[in-house]
Protein backbone atom coordinates (compact mmCIF):
# COMPACT_ATOMS: atom_id res chain seq x y z
CA UNK A 1 0.00 0.00 0.00
CA UNK A 2 1.74 3.10 -0.87
CA UNK A 3 0.56 6.51 0.51
CA UNK A 4 1.82 10.19 -0.26
CA UNK A 5 3.37 12.13 2.22
CA UNK A 6 0.17 13.86 3.45
CA UNK A 7 1.14 17.60 5.27
CA UNK A 8 1.37 18.99 8.04
CA UNK A 9 -0.72 18.62 11.48
CA UNK A 10 -2.20 22.15 12.42
CA UNK A 11 0.63 24.04 14.81
CA UNK A 12 0.67 26.87 16.85
CA UNK A 13 3.73 28.66 18.76
CA UNK A 14 3.62 30.43 22.22
CA UNK A 15 6.09 33.47 22.09
CA UNK A 16 6.05 33.14 25.84
CA UNK A 17 7.88 29.67 25.30
CA UNK A 18 10.46 29.84 23.23
CA UNK A 19 11.35 26.55 21.44
CA UNK A 20 8.15 24.83 22.31
CA UNK A 21 5.54 24.47 19.38
CA UNK A 22 1.69 22.74 20.02
CA UNK A 23 0.30 20.30 17.61
CA UNK A 24 -3.36 19.76 17.44
CA UNK A 25 -3.59 16.09 16.21
CA UNK A 26 -7.44 15.95 17.14
CA UNK A 27 -7.59 12.59 19.26
CA UNK A 28 -5.97 11.47 22.41
CA UNK A 29 -2.58 9.89 22.09
CA UNK A 30 -2.03 6.63 23.76
CA UNK A 31 1.77 6.02 22.85
CA UNK A 32 4.22 8.33 21.69
CA UNK A 33 7.88 6.83 20.39
CA UNK A 34 10.92 8.46 18.74
CA UNK A 35 12.80 5.85 16.21
CA UNK A 36 15.65 4.45 17.43
CA UNK A 37 18.83 5.05 14.97
CA UNK A 38 20.59 2.60 14.21
CA UNK A 39 22.68 3.48 10.55
CA UNK A 40 25.93 5.42 10.71
CA UNK A 41 24.12 8.09 8.41
CA UNK A 42 21.93 8.74 11.42
CA UNK A 43 18.19 8.70 9.21
CA UNK A 44 15.91 11.72 10.58
CA UNK A 45 14.32 11.04 14.06
CA UNK A 46 10.97 10.00 13.25
CA UNK A 47 7.94 10.28 15.79
CA UNK A 48 5.32 7.19 16.23
CA UNK A 49 2.04 8.63 17.77
CA UNK A 50 -0.63 5.37 18.88
CA UNK A 51 -4.17 6.31 18.97
CA UNK A 52 -7.43 4.51 18.91
CA UNK A 53 -7.22 3.38 15.31
CA UNK A 54 -3.76 2.22 14.72
CA UNK A 55 -0.27 4.90 14.64
CA UNK A 56 0.66 7.92 12.78
CA UNK A 57 4.23 8.39 12.04
CA UNK A 58 5.72 12.16 12.18
CA UNK A 59 8.31 13.58 10.94
CA UNK A 60 9.73 16.69 13.19
CA UNK A 61 10.72 19.74 10.12
CA UNK A 62 11.66 23.64 10.76
CA UNK A 63 9.20 25.83 8.87
CA UNK A 64 9.38 29.45 10.76
CA UNK A 65 8.92 27.34 14.05
CA UNK A 66 8.58 23.14 14.79
CA UNK A 67 6.07 21.11 12.39
CA UNK A 68 4.82 17.94 12.07
CA UNK A 69 4.75 16.76 9.09
CA UNK A 70 2.66 13.62 8.58
CA UNK A 71 4.60 10.55 6.87
CA UNK A 72 2.16 7.47 7.13
CA UNK A 73 -0.92 6.13 8.83
CA UNK A 74 -0.81 2.76 10.03
CA UNK A 75 -4.25 1.35 10.25
CA UNK A 76 -4.94 -1.80 12.70
CA UNK A 77 -8.78 -1.11 14.26
CA UNK A 78 -7.21 -1.82 17.41
CA UNK A 79 -6.31 0.46 20.08
CA UNK A 80 -2.11 1.15 20.18
CA UNK A 81 -0.82 0.46 23.44
CA UNK A 82 2.35 0.49 22.76
CA UNK A 83 4.73 1.14 19.81
CA UNK A 84 9.06 1.06 19.00
CA UNK A 85 10.30 2.53 16.13
CA UNK A 86 13.88 0.94 14.46
CA UNK A 87 15.40 3.14 11.66
CA UNK A 88 17.40 0.30 9.36
CA UNK A 89 18.50 2.50 6.91
CA UNK A 90 17.93 6.15 5.87
CA UNK A 91 14.83 4.92 3.94
CA UNK A 92 13.83 2.21 6.08
CA UNK A 93 11.83 1.83 9.07
CA UNK A 94 10.62 -1.08 11.68
CA UNK A 95 7.27 -0.12 13.49
CA UNK A 96 6.62 -2.53 16.30
CA UNK A 97 3.29 -2.45 18.05
CA UNK A 98 0.99 -3.75 20.91
CA UNK A 99 -2.72 -3.89 20.89
CA UNK A 100 -5.56 -4.10 22.67
CA UNK A 101 -6.09 -7.48 21.28
CA UNK A 102 -3.02 -8.45 23.08
CA UNK A 103 -1.28 -8.57 19.20
CA UNK A 104 1.72 -8.07 18.70
CA UNK A 105 2.46 -6.21 14.95
CA UNK A 106 5.73 -5.65 12.69
CA UNK A 107 5.36 -2.86 10.00
CA UNK A 108 8.38 -2.45 7.60
CA UNK A 109 7.87 1.28 6.22
CA UNK A 110 10.03 2.46 3.06
CA UNK A 111 10.66 5.66 1.76
CA UNK A 112 10.75 5.85 -2.12
CA UNK A 113 10.53 8.49 -4.74
CA UNK A 114 6.72 7.78 -5.03
CA UNK A 115 5.54 8.05 -1.54
CA UNK A 116 5.83 5.89 1.33
CA UNK A 117 5.23 2.19 1.27
CA UNK A 118 3.64 0.50 4.71
CA UNK A 119 3.36 -3.03 4.75
CA UNK A 120 2.87 -5.59 7.41
CA UNK A 121 5.30 -8.29 7.99
CA UNK A 122 4.50 -10.16 11.50
CA UNK A 123 1.70 -10.72 13.77
CA UNK A 124 2.29 -12.44 16.96
CA UNK A 125 -0.97 -13.69 17.95
CA UNK A 126 -3.58 -16.59 19.02
CA UNK A 127 -2.62 -19.30 20.92
CA UNK A 128 1.56 -18.31 19.84
CA UNK A 129 1.00 -14.63 21.07
CA UNK A 130 0.25 -13.38 24.59
CA UNK A 131 -3.00 -14.59 27.08
CA UNK A 132 -3.04 -11.62 29.06
CA UNK A 133 -2.45 -7.76 28.37
CA UNK A 134 0.69 -7.22 27.53
CA UNK A 135 2.62 -4.44 29.80
CA UNK A 136 6.12 -3.58 28.09
CA UNK A 137 7.63 -4.04 24.52
CA UNK A 138 11.33 -2.98 23.23
CA UNK A 139 12.46 -3.81 19.36
CA UNK A 140 16.02 -3.94 17.89
CA UNK A 141 17.67 -4.85 14.69
CA UNK A 142 19.89 -8.68 14.57
CA UNK A 143 21.72 -8.97 11.00
CA UNK A 144 18.64 -9.23 8.85
CA UNK A 145 16.09 -10.08 11.61
CA UNK A 146 13.86 -8.17 13.54
CA UNK A 147 13.96 -8.73 17.30
CA UNK A 148 10.86 -8.38 19.44
CA UNK A 149 10.61 -8.61 22.85
CA UNK A 150 7.35 -8.52 25.50
CA UNK A 151 5.72 -9.31 28.62
CA UNK A 152 2.38 -9.64 30.12
CA UNK A 153 0.34 -9.70 32.99
CA UNK A 154 0.57 -13.37 32.95
CA UNK A 155 4.34 -13.51 34.19
CA UNK A 156 4.98 -14.40 30.52
CA UNK A 157 8.07 -12.87 28.56
CA UNK A 158 8.25 -13.55 24.47
CA UNK A 159 11.57 -12.68 22.30
CA UNK A 160 10.39 -13.15 18.95
CA UNK A 161 12.85 -12.76 15.70
CA UNK A 162 11.38 -11.59 12.30
CA UNK A 163 13.46 -12.04 8.84
CA UNK A 164 13.60 -8.70 7.01
CA UNK A 165 13.45 -9.65 3.42
CA UNK A 166 10.81 -12.60 3.76
CA UNK A 167 9.25 -11.71 6.88
CA UNK A 168 9.31 -15.43 7.76
CA UNK A 169 9.45 -15.83 11.62
CA UNK A 170 13.24 -17.35 12.12
CA UNK A 171 13.07 -19.82 15.56
CA UNK A 172 9.37 -19.10 16.28
CA UNK A 173 8.27 -16.97 19.26
CA UNK A 174 10.41 -18.41 22.91
CA UNK A 175 8.15 -17.97 26.08
CA UNK A 176 10.16 -17.68 29.02
CA UNK A 177 8.51 -17.67 32.70
CA UNK A 178 8.92 -14.63 34.76
CA UNK A 179 8.54 -14.63 38.55
CA UNK A 180 7.37 -10.98 38.86
CA UNK A 181 5.10 -9.11 36.49
CA UNK A 182 7.55 -7.30 33.96
CA UNK A 183 7.93 -3.52 34.10
CA UNK A 184 9.98 -2.62 31.74
CA UNK A 185 12.04 -4.66 28.58
CA UNK A 186 15.39 -2.96 26.81
CA UNK A 187 16.96 -5.01 24.52
CA UNK A 188 21.14 -4.46 25.20
CA UNK A 189 23.44 -3.63 22.12
CA UNK A 190 25.07 -6.64 19.93
CA UNK A 191 28.95 -6.61 20.01
CA UNK A 192 31.50 -8.60 17.71
CA UNK A 193 32.16 -11.13 21.11
CA UNK A 194 28.42 -10.80 22.38
CA UNK A 195 25.39 -11.98 21.25
CA UNK A 196 21.39 -10.41 21.65
CA UNK A 197 20.16 -9.90 24.87
CA UNK A 198 17.15 -8.36 26.56
CA UNK A 199 17.13 -7.05 29.99
CA UNK A 200 13.56 -7.00 31.47
CA UNK A 201 12.75 -4.51 34.83
CA UNK A 202 11.00 -7.47 37.14
CA UNK A 203 8.28 -5.45 39.69
CA UNK A 204 9.92 -2.28 41.06
CA UNK A 205 13.43 -3.77 42.17
CA UNK A 206 15.23 -5.94 40.20
CA UNK A 207 17.09 -6.18 36.67
CA UNK A 208 17.59 -9.44 34.50
CA UNK A 209 19.24 -10.28 31.25
CA UNK A 210 18.38 -13.30 29.24
CA UNK A 211 20.19 -14.26 26.28
CA UNK A 212 18.19 -14.17 23.05
CA UNK A 213 19.67 -17.47 21.35
CA UNK A 214 19.95 -19.94 24.12
CA UNK A 215 17.25 -18.58 26.61
CA UNK A 216 19.78 -18.48 29.57
CA UNK A 217 19.44 -16.09 32.31
CA UNK A 218 22.95 -14.36 33.26
CA UNK A 219 22.86 -12.20 35.83
CA UNK A 220 20.68 -10.35 37.79
CA UNK A 221 21.09 -6.34 39.05
CA UNK A 222 19.83 -5.20 42.59
CA UNK A 223 19.83 -1.43 42.60
CA UNK A 224 18.07 -1.83 46.03
CA UNK A 225 16.32 1.81 46.08
CA UNK A 226 13.92 3.36 49.14
CA UNK A 227 11.40 4.26 46.09
CA UNK A 228 10.67 1.68 43.30
CA UNK A 229 12.14 1.84 39.75
CA UNK A 230 9.81 3.90 37.42
CA UNK A 231 12.37 3.32 34.38
CA UNK A 232 15.42 1.74 32.78
CA UNK A 233 17.09 2.14 29.24
CA UNK A 234 20.47 0.82 28.11
CA UNK A 235 23.53 4.31 28.01
CA UNK A 236 26.35 5.15 25.35
CA UNK A 237 27.25 7.40 27.93
CA UNK A 238 30.86 6.31 28.88
CA UNK A 239 30.84 2.98 27.86
CA UNK A 240 27.37 1.04 27.94
CA UNK A 241 25.58 0.64 30.75
CA UNK A 242 22.59 -0.17 32.11
CA UNK A 243 20.90 2.88 34.32
CA UNK A 244 18.15 2.31 37.13
CA UNK A 245 15.60 5.34 37.05
CA UNK A 246 13.39 6.34 40.00
CA UNK A 247 11.64 9.04 41.31
CA UNK A 248 14.95 10.47 43.43
CA UNK A 249 18.11 9.90 41.42
CA UNK A 250 19.37 6.97 38.86
CA UNK A 251 22.24 4.30 39.41
CA UNK A 252 24.61 2.82 36.49
CA UNK A 253 25.92 -0.34 35.93
CA UNK A 254 28.44 -1.10 33.29
CA UNK A 255 30.14 -4.35 31.84
CA UNK A 256 26.37 -5.72 31.57
CA UNK A 257 26.44 -5.59 27.19
CA UNK A 258 29.57 -7.59 27.31
CA UNK A 259 28.58 -10.20 29.19
CA UNK A 260 27.99 -13.97 27.59
CA UNK A 261 27.86 -17.18 28.33
CA UNK A 262 31.12 -18.34 30.64
CA UNK A 263 32.01 -14.35 30.96
CA UNK A 264 31.94 -12.17 33.90
CA UNK A 265 30.88 -8.97 34.01
CA UNK A 266 32.77 -7.13 36.42
CA UNK A 267 29.74 -6.13 39.05
CA UNK A 268 29.96 -6.35 42.42
CA UNK A 269 27.30 -7.50 45.16
CA UNK A 270 25.24 -9.92 47.02
CA UNK A 271 22.47 -10.77 49.37
CA UNK A 272 20.23 -8.61 47.19
CA UNK A 273 22.16 -5.75 46.62
CA UNK A 274 24.34 -4.44 43.39
CA UNK A 275 27.32 -1.97 43.92
CA UNK A 276 26.75 0.58 40.72
CA UNK A 277 29.30 1.92 38.52
CA UNK A 278 27.91 5.63 39.28
CA UNK A 279 25.08 7.05 40.50
CA UNK A 280 23.28 10.56 40.89
CA UNK A 281 20.45 12.09 42.62
CA UNK A 282 17.82 14.67 40.84
CA UNK A 283 17.25 18.15 42.75
CA UNK A 284 16.13 21.56 41.53
CA UNK A 285 12.86 22.82 40.31
CA UNK A 286 11.13 20.10 38.47
CA UNK A 287 12.56 17.35 40.72
CA UNK A 288 10.20 16.90 43.44
CA UNK A 289 7.24 17.85 41.18
CA UNK A 290 7.13 15.60 38.30
CA UNK A 291 4.18 13.55 37.14
CA UNK A 292 5.92 11.54 34.39
CA UNK A 293 9.37 9.97 33.86
CA UNK A 294 10.97 9.18 30.79
CA UNK A 295 14.66 8.40 29.94
CA UNK A 296 16.34 8.67 25.97
CA UNK A 297 17.07 5.12 24.61
CA UNK A 298 20.62 5.97 24.82
CA UNK A 299 19.89 6.48 28.34
CA UNK A 300 22.17 9.84 28.56
CA UNK A 301 19.38 12.35 29.61
CA UNK A 302 16.57 12.05 31.47
CA UNK A 303 13.51 14.07 31.15
CA UNK A 304 10.92 14.59 33.92
CA UNK A 305 7.89 16.13 33.05
CA UNK A 306 5.62 18.78 35.41
CA UNK A 307 2.45 20.71 35.42
CA UNK A 308 0.91 23.72 37.22
CA UNK A 309 2.19 27.23 37.86
CA UNK A 310 5.58 26.15 37.43
CA UNK A 311 5.40 23.23 35.02
CA UNK A 312 7.55 22.71 32.12
CA UNK A 313 10.14 19.85 31.58
CA UNK A 314 13.53 19.26 33.91
CA UNK A 315 16.50 17.71 31.61
CA UNK A 316 19.08 15.40 33.65
CA UNK A 317 22.16 14.85 31.93
CA UNK A 318 23.82 11.93 33.72
CA UNK A 319 26.73 12.87 31.64
CA UNK A 320 27.59 15.96 33.45
CA UNK A 321 28.17 14.92 36.64
CA UNK A 322 25.44 17.42 37.74
CA UNK A 323 22.52 16.64 40.15
CA UNK A 324 20.65 20.13 39.08
CA UNK A 325 19.12 19.55 35.68
CA UNK A 326 17.61 21.93 33.17
CA UNK A 327 14.11 23.68 33.59
CA UNK A 328 12.43 24.48 30.66
CA UNK A 329 9.20 26.28 31.32
CA UNK A 330 6.02 24.82 29.56
CA UNK A 331 2.45 25.77 30.46
CA UNK A 332 0.55 22.92 29.21
CA UNK A 333 -2.95 23.69 28.48
CA UNK A 334 -4.19 20.73 30.82
CA UNK A 335 -3.36 18.28 33.79
CA UNK A 336 -4.48 15.35 31.59
CA UNK A 337 -0.76 14.30 30.37
CA UNK A 338 -0.92 10.89 29.41
CA UNK A 339 2.74 9.66 27.93
CA UNK A 340 5.73 11.61 26.71
CA UNK A 341 9.19 10.57 24.96
CA UNK A 342 12.51 11.74 24.46
CA UNK A 343 14.45 11.58 21.19
CA UNK A 344 17.46 9.49 21.14
CA UNK A 345 20.00 12.20 20.75
CA UNK A 346 18.38 13.90 23.64
CA UNK A 347 17.71 17.09 22.21
CA UNK A 348 13.51 17.20 21.98
CA UNK A 349 10.86 15.86 24.49
CA UNK A 350 7.34 15.26 22.82
CA UNK A 351 4.76 15.26 25.58
CA UNK A 352 0.87 14.31 24.87
CA UNK A 353 -1.51 16.87 26.64
CA UNK A 354 -5.46 15.82 25.87
CA UNK A 355 -5.45 16.22 22.16
CA UNK A 356 -2.48 18.19 21.41
CA UNK A 357 1.35 16.99 21.30
CA UNK A 358 4.04 19.76 23.03
CA UNK A 359 7.11 19.52 21.08
CA UNK A 360 10.24 20.93 23.04
CA UNK A 361 13.64 21.75 22.28
CA UNK A 362 15.84 21.00 24.89
CA UNK A 363 19.16 22.40 23.01
CA UNK A 364 17.35 25.65 21.51
CA UNK A 365 18.71 24.13 17.76
CA UNK A 366 16.86 21.64 15.67
CA UNK A 367 17.50 18.23 16.49
CA UNK A 368 20.52 16.63 14.85
CA UNK A 369 19.09 14.58 11.84
CA UNK A 370 15.30 17.01 11.37
CA UNK A 371 14.74 18.12 8.23
CA UNK A 372 14.82 22.27 7.45
CA UNK A 373 12.81 23.04 4.68
CA UNK A 374 12.38 26.90 3.05
CA UNK A 375 9.09 28.11 2.65
CA UNK A 376 8.50 27.10 -1.10
CA UNK A 377 9.58 23.79 -0.96
CA UNK A 378 7.71 22.45 2.03
CA UNK A 379 4.87 20.39 1.30
CA UNK A 380 1.88 20.73 3.83
CA UNK A 381 -1.63 21.30 4.09
CA UNK A 382 -2.77 23.46 6.70
CA UNK A 383 -6.73 22.24 5.89
CA UNK A 384 -5.80 18.84 6.49
CA UNK A 385 -8.60 16.72 8.62
CA UNK A 386 -6.37 15.32 11.29
CA UNK A 387 -8.90 13.35 13.39
CA UNK A 388 -9.24 10.03 13.18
Amino acid sequence: MTIELSGCVPTRASPSMPGVSIHNVGTRTSVLGFSKSLSPDRAPAILARGHAQGITLLRPIIYRTYRLQVLCEIYVGSPTKLVKVVSGSPSTLFVVSVHADYSVRTHVVRFEDSGVVNEQIAVLAGTSGHAAPVLCLDAALSGNSVLTATASDDNTLIISSTGVATGENNAGPRAHRLSNTASDIVFLPETSKSRAKVSVLEGTSRIRVIDCLTGRWLLSIYPRFTTAISSFAVSSWNGAAVVAVTDLGWRAYKGVTNIQDGTESGLRGGSGYTYPSDHGLFRGKTSDKAVGKVVTTAGKVIAKISVGEEGGVGVFDIGSNSEFGTHVPVKFTTTDISVAAVSEDGQSVAVACGTELFLVSLGGEPEVGMDSFEEDSVVYNERLPIGY
